[in-house]
């Protein structure tokens, strides 16, 4: 009787010790003090200044966003949200915005405006691992994921889709042969001279032309002055003609339209398929026994 009494005791003590400790252990909940309230679908407009660099300015359109500054060039859309995730942003931590020197704060490593909101970024708190960013008239800690999807410069926030979603090609001319559209149909035409034998049908020919359609780059470059290798001459179906540079090929190919300011480096695979004529898919291996 007396040793259970002694466990019915200790197990009363050990109660006692855990809901003492789980009413002054701090709150494990979700983090209380939120940057902003701003949402993101009403943002129209973004401005982004890294160190002395000049700011990249991105406009939302009807359709996508724009960067308008320093040059002008679709964005993409997964960077853009990447830069408005911080507006969800909420911290456990919060001062006020005086003494800035000592978050780094007075020369802030990079600044942006969402819509109406000023974010400041500035050090990194080596004890917590977070970084300190000011808006308003107050200081707070962040997981350093926000000032790594900062973007370091204004290339790496260009969409790597070749075409827009809006531009729809109706032909393609690349001297050697060309692809065309009429009516609904699509058209493979070799070169008379050197022309190779192709056994493409229209099956073939569409999932070329969707290739191209959708064609990705690998990652953007600054503009080189290269003589080009050939050009792929595009008409689209709002009019609009669009040179396509063949700059590079080898290891990684470079192309480049003549009405933008830099260059996509593609996989030499992707450019092996879309540089050459539409081709017969290969036929399905037979079913093994």
């Amino acid at each position: 009787m007396k040793k259970s009494l002694l466990i019915n005791a200790g197990l009363l003590v050990a109660i006692i010790v855990l809901g003492l400790v789980a009413w002054y252990k701090p709150s494990g909940s979700e983090p209380s003090h939120p940057l902003s309230a701003l949402k993101a679908a009403e943002v129209k407009a973004i401005a982004l200044t890294i160190g002395a660099a000049p700011p990249f300015v991105l406009e939302r359109t009807d359709s996508d966003w724009q960067m308008t500054a320093p040059l002008k060039a679709r964005v993409d859309a997964f960077q853009v949200q990447r830069l408005l995730e911080l507006l969800d942003a909420k911290s456990n931590t919060r001062f006020a915005a005086t003494g800035l020197a000592r978050y780094g704060l007075s020369e802030p490593y990079a600044r942006i405006k969402i819509g109406s909101q000023d974010f400041s970024f500035g050090a990194a708190n080596e004890m917590s691992r977070e970084q300190y960013v000011q808006s308003g008239d107050a200081v707070y800690l962040l997981p350093l994921r926000y000032g790594a999807a900062l973007p370091k410069s204004a290339l790496n926030l260009v969409s790597k889709q070749l075409f827009a979603a809006d531009e729809a090609p109706v032909g393609f001319d690349l001297g050697i042969f060309k692809v065309e559209q009429f009516d609904t149909k699509w058209t493979l035409k070799m070169a008379a001279a050197g022309a190779a034998k192709t056994e493409a049908g229209p099956d073939d020919i569409n999932r070329w032309v969707d290739q191209w359609r959708l064609a990705s780059a690998l990652g953007i470059q600054a503009p080189t002055q290269r003589k080009p290798l050939a050009v792929l001459n595009v008409r689209l179906k709002n009019g609009k003609a669009v040179a396509v540079k063949i700059l590079e090929r080898g290891a990684n190919t470079a192309l480049a339209r003549d009405d933008e300011p830099f260059e996509y480096v593609m996989a030499a695979e992707t450019a092996t398929r879309l540089l050459a004529p539409p081709a017969a898919a290969p036929a399905a291996p037979p079913p093994t026994k």
